[in-house]
């Protein structure tokens, strides 16, 4: 590339046309291709350090690093002053403003070419006063934009108001507005005196640089496979910062457990990476801080919320079915306000991840939490309330058909039971109601030259749809920066939460107010609450204690939360170019779990439960960063040192026989017993470095290495090393890319690297565990330990081989961002409770067993549609497939079938481990319907043969006639969200979908169960059980081979099998397709207009009503399709056993800024 003169030899511009015209036809061809794959890039960037130097030589430096021409004329720079310069990193605007400052020459900008002329003979004039304000395209009052006289170094900045007044020379009538996050603006200000400008949002600015471990990088220089959103600030935030993830981020899977305030989510980054439900949780860090995590490292207090009996067996073989969850699994994202986050980054591939080692084995999330910014005195407050309702509801019998049902059941036995009709009591509907949601907040922040604050807090209150149940949070926020010298800044970052859920109870109300006899009344003639069975002939205790309104009224179950989680930190400016920072950590945590039972119907005196936990973490982080730029060379890197620890104790206390049901303190309980106690630690030392190294704005590189020492581990096995690396390649800085104006950025990129995980192992990971006893036939009756796991010191850390090629894209000045992706990840010596013999003493061991793998697909893609006149519409969808295989098994224990060998793994994974196929998938007996001319089950073995007799009981079929059905796992997934806006009028809808999920319908499997002394509810489904010869139906006769034994010779049934199989969780019966596309959130928001807000003491004022889980579509007969029996376990995703749905909410908000 050269310096073009114009006026030059013709021959020499004739030459030079044709062979332009050659290149452009290249160029097209090149660009064909290269499209297919897609970088993005965020304005050219350009560091320069001159004294006295000729303006040649610093355009010649400054055409190298960003790749633009200079044009001027022969004669046209022969009057140029010498230039004194030093920049670093600036964009090429601000180095020509500074290089023409002082300058006879003005410049223009056309597309990768930079016009330089002689300015025009003026005369001095007195100044001239222009003033004005600066607005958003959301007509909020902009401050701290820079109002820039053009070839001037005369500059202004907005205050609170966007209000400037800046003195320009006559014939300067270029004015320049720039601000962070906004595109610049040039506007001919000399025919008016007072002028109003208004700044679009510049995507490309907004996410400039990317946060990654202990720092932060350029992402147009980023060479990591990472990806960010910003929690919408359009409307309201969910309480829990996971539900406001789901489908935002390509590779980032987040499932709601269940509707329950407070419940943690699965969330998983590129899939299943252990065997182990507890290793596929990511990291989560918030401003450098480890957070204790959802069901990862005994972190989840999973505290028993039930408050009945009511099982889901009867006699229904336990094997074939699945309990309700008795626990509470708290989510670990309810304890922030999300308004205080600004942006959340999740790391992905090897290079990104690999800076955290083992802890980011599984991905990592970012939390990045907002900061005062300079000279911009800001406060903010956010009030709404809103309503929410069941998302649906299901179809059962009434009082009525509940007892036609059953009567007829019994008397086809022979059996005369009574269940008087003429009471119909809607259990659901006294159980539920319109829940109410509630929520403040309030930020006020700065900054200046000495440093920044953001202050916040905030209040939530949540009322599920389930009568008396509550979630309330208290939050608090302190980010502090303050500079004690040029050299030494101090700080901090602290969140302050407190918490109390007593919403512990609606899941199992829910449950259990589906189930109960419906014609059974909720109090008797004395109105009193109905516990006994009351004139129903058999129903056993569990039912007959089953009065969910009456248990919702009598019964006390919380869980209480204290929480602090934050840092304090010095940095110290060692050079220009380097800097040191010390931080201290903590994870605090107390909480109290209570439960209070009254003398009805449990026990009399009632029962009470009382648990207290403390959990402590400290991260102490030592580390360096560099950030150098010469010449053409630029490098970024860190080295550091990390040290984590943990400590937790717990303990539990039961009691009975209290005076009434008023007392609630333990301590007055006639009967007091010491249930159990905990105590465990475990710690983490760690050494780390990365560096990236960039080559003429266009060829990077990146090197990261991390070495882990943890204590789950024995001496010998303790450490290891985990190295990534990565290369990328700016295309569109390349020469013949430069006239290729649509193209804003097209950068390649690729990694490789080696992480690692303690695979979910608990505190004390390889080592033998010791079990206390106490009883009579125990050592004479005194208390002993007995060994109840062995240690394993040959135990290996799971190690996760991961590759990665990307492409970014950015083209139309930012109108469109493409990013793309392909991974292939395997990981090997994964960890598990393996079952092993015996004769050993012990029933299993944590072992490495096997190596499984993902790969998959991302594709994200956001575009400014419409921008013109006002009128924005902005569109974002992303796309991820991924595959998951079990590769290989270690130990066969001898076992050559793979069905074999899968299920004996299944004890600990509640899934059968096959190689060759996903972790997460279903083998089952394949259900066949039913035979219309008897009405009995039928099965398919697998030779493809349908038969009556169930699988399971044939000699030599057993666990070989499984076959897998389906994977819990989507095919693919994401989410789809747009925005339009028109003069202060905006509209969000946002949908996410997954495609080819299989979900385990258990909640119908036990609504499908009659032949239990139970006798509970059941679908209206059951009423079109077969009675007739040649009925099509799809539910077996009321008695059928599969839940009574048959006389050979009669072929008439006799007694009750005992087990039905046809309930069992094991067949194919009850799995169907989830795939969904749901209307996750809507929202129209009104800005009032800057002078009318002014007129009421407000910069601004935003009024917004939002709908969230609006609908949904599906083939899933179940009430939600977002929903797991097994929390934030994603290896047990899709299980639904009367799991809570989440709500359909309605909210009203509005918004202030001062």
């Amino acid at each position: 590339m050269k310096l073009y003169a114009i006026n030059g030899d013709k021959q020499r511009t004739y030459a030079l046309k044709k062979i332009l015209r050659i290149m452009k036809l290249t160029i097209f061809l090149l660009i064909t291709g290269l499209l297919q794959v897609s970088a993005a890039g965020y304005g050219q960037r350009v560091s320069l350090s001159y004294k006295n130097a000729s303006i040649e030589e610093v355009l010649r430096q400054i055409r190298k690093q960003s790749g633009y021409d200079f044009l001027y004329s022969n004669q046209g720079l022969k009057d140029a002053k010498p230039i004194t310069i030093k920049i670093n990193n600036a964009t090429i605007e601000e180095a020509l403003i500074e290089c023409f400052s002082d300058q006879p020459f003005t410049y223009s900008i056309s597309g990768k070419s930079v016009v330089i002329k002689n300015k025009p003979a003026m005369v001095l004039l007195d100044p001239v006063p222009v003033k004005g304000k600066v607005t958003n395209d959301k007509g909020d009052f902009l401050q701290g934009v820079t109002v820039t006289v053009k070839g001037t170094k005369i500059k202004v900045i907005t205050n609170a108001n966007g209000e400037f007044n800046i003195n320009m020379p006559e014939k300067s009538s270029i004015l320049i507005f720039s601000c962070i996050g906004y595109g610049n603006k040039e506007v001919a200000a000399i025919t008016a005196r007072n002028i109003t400008v208004q700044l679009d949002v510049a995507a490309a600015k907004l996410i400039e640089v990317q946060v990654v471990g202990y720092g932060v990088v350029e992402k147009r220089s980023n060479t990591g496979a990472v990806a960010t959103t910003k929690p919408n600030v359009l409307g309201a935030l969910p309480n829990n910062l996971d539900n406001a993830l789901v489908g935002r981020m390509a590779g980032v899977q987040v499932m709601p457990s269940s509707g329950v305030p407070g419940s943690a989510s699965a969330i998983t980054i590129r899939g299943v990476t252990s065997i182990n439900g507890k290793g596929n949780s990511p990291l989560i860090v918030i401003d450098g801080v480890p957070m204790y995590g959802a069901d990862k490292d005994a972190n989840t207090v999973n505290f028993s919320g039930r408050t009945y009996g009511t099982g889901f067996t009867g006699n229904v073989n336990n094997s074939l079915s699945q309990n309700q969850r008795e626990t509470f699994e708290r989510n670990p994202l309810s304890l922030i306000n999300p308004e205080d986050i600004e942006s959340v980054e999740v790391l992905k591939d090897a290079f990104a991840t690999a800076i955290y080692g083992s802890r980011g084995a599984s991905g990592v999330i970012l939390l990045v939490t907002k900061r005062g910014h300079l000279n911009m005195p800001r406060a903010d407050v956010q009030i709404s309330a809103g309503v929410n309702s069941p998302f649906a509801k299901h179809k059962l019998m009434n009082g009525d058909q509940y007892s036609d049902f059953y009567t007829t059941y019994f008397a086809q036995q022979n059996k005369a039971f009574v269940f008087p009709k003429g009471i119909n009591t809607n259990w659901m509907d006294e159980i539920e109601q319109t829940g109410k949601t509630y929520n403040a907040t309030f930020n006020i922040s700065n900054g200046n030259e000495k440093g920044n604050y953001y202050i916040s807090g905030s209040y939530a209150n949540e009322s599920p749809y389930i009568v008396n149940n509550k979630y309330e949070r208290y939050s608090g926020r302190v980010n502090l920066n303050q500079n004690l010298s040029k050299a030494l800044s101090v700080g901090t970052n602290l969140t302050l939460s407190t918490s109390k859920n007593g919403a512990l109870n609606s899941a199992l109300l829910y449950g259990d107010a589906a189930i109960a006899a419906p014609n059974k009344p909720i109090y008797n003639e004395f109105g009193n609450y109905v516990w006994d069975n009351w004139k129903n002939t058999l129903v056993s205790s569990l039912a007959r204690d089953n009065n969910p309104v009456g248990y919702a009224a009598t019964t006390i179950n919380y869980i209480s939360d204290n929480n602090v989680v934050g840092n304090v930190f010095a940095e110290v400016k060692l050079f220009p170019w380097a800097k040191f920072k010390s931080e201290l950590g903590v994870d605090w945590e107390t909480s109290r779990a209570y439960s209070r039972f009254t003398s009805k119907p449990r026990t009399l005196g009632g029962l009470a439960s009382e648990t207290e936990n403390w959990r402590r973490k400290w991260v102490v982080n030592n580390t360096i960063n560099v950030n150098k730029a010469f010449e053409n060379h630029t490098l970024n890197g860190v080295i550091g040192q990390s040290f984590e620890s943990s400590i937790e104790n717990a303990v539990a206390v039961t009691a009975s026989n209290f005076p009434n049901d008023k007392v609630l303190s333990l301590n007055t309980a006639g009967t007091k017993t010491f249930g159990s106690a905990l105590q465990q630690e475990w710690a983490l030392v760690s050494y780390f470095t990365r560096l990236n190294y960039m080559y003429k704005g266009r060829y990077m590189a990146g090197v990261t290495y991390r070495l882990d020492g943890s204590s789950k581990f024995s001496v010998d096995r303790r450490y290891v090393g985990f190295p990534s690396f990565s290369a990328g390649w700016d295309v569109s800085r390349e020469q013949f890319m430069q006239k290729v104006t649509f193209v804003d950025q097209l950068k390649l990129r690729g990694s490789l690297g080696l992480s690692g995980s303690d695979g979910g192992l608990g505190y004390y990971g390889n080592k033998g565990i010791y079990t206390n006893v106490s009883g009579n036939g125990t050592w004479a009756g005194d208390n002993a330990i007995v060994p109840s796991t062995p240690n394993n010191p040959d135990l290996k850390w799971e190690t996760r081989t991961k590759y990665n090629v990307g492409a970014d894209i950015i083209l139309f000045k930012s109108a469109v961002n493409i990013t793309l992706d392909y991974y292939s990840e395997r990981t090997k010596n994964a960890i598990l409770s393996f079952p092993i013999p015996n004769y050993l003493g012990f029933i299993s061991q944590s072992q490495n067993v096997g190596e499984l793998s993902n790969k998959g697909v991302e594709f994200s893609i956001s575009t400014t549609n419409i921008e013109k006149d006002g009128f924005r519409w902005n569109t974002m969808f992303n796309i991820t497939r991924n595959v998951n295989k079990v590769e290989k098994l270690y130990e066969k224990n001898g076992l050559t079938d793979p069905i074999a060998l899968g299920k004996n793994l299944e004890a600990s994974t509640g899934r059968f481990l096959i190689e060759g196929k996903s972790a997460t998938a279903f083998y089952l007996y394949e259900w066949a319907g039913v035979n219309p001319d008897n009405g009995n089950p039928l099965w398919v073995d697998k030779n493809g043969n349908k038969a009556e007799t169930n699988v399971q009981l044939v000699a030599n079929g057993g666990d070989n006639n499984r076959r897998m059905m389906g994977d819990a796992a989507p095919k693919f997934y994401g989410g789809l969200d747009n925005t339009i806006s028109y003069k202060g009028i905006e509209f969000n809808a946002f949908f996410s979908y997954a495609y080819g999920n299989k979900m385990l319908n258990g909640t119908k499997a036990y609504l499908y169960a009659y032949t239990s002394n139970d006798v509970n509810n059941l679908s209206v489904d059951m009423l079109d059980y077969w009675k007739t010869p040649g009925q099509q139906t799809n539910i077996p006769a009321l008695l059928n081979r599969s839940n009574f034994n048959y006389n050979p010779t009669t072929n008439l049934p006799t007694t009750a099998a005992g087990t039905d199989y046809t309930l069992g969780r094991n067949t194919s019966r009850f799995l169907e397709d989830a795939s969904y596309i749901k209307l996750r959130s809507a929202t129209i928001a009104y800005t009032i207009k800057p002078a009318w807000s002014k007129k009421v003491g407000v910069s601004n004022l935003k009024l917004y009503v939002q709908a969230d889980n609006v609908f949904v579509i599906t083939k899933y007969s179940g009430v939600d399709p977002e929903v797991s029996a097994f929390g934030s376990s994603a290896l047990q995703m899709g299980r639904d056993e009367f799991t809570m749905p989440t709500s359909r909410s309605f909210r009203l908000g509005i918004k202030v800024g001062f």
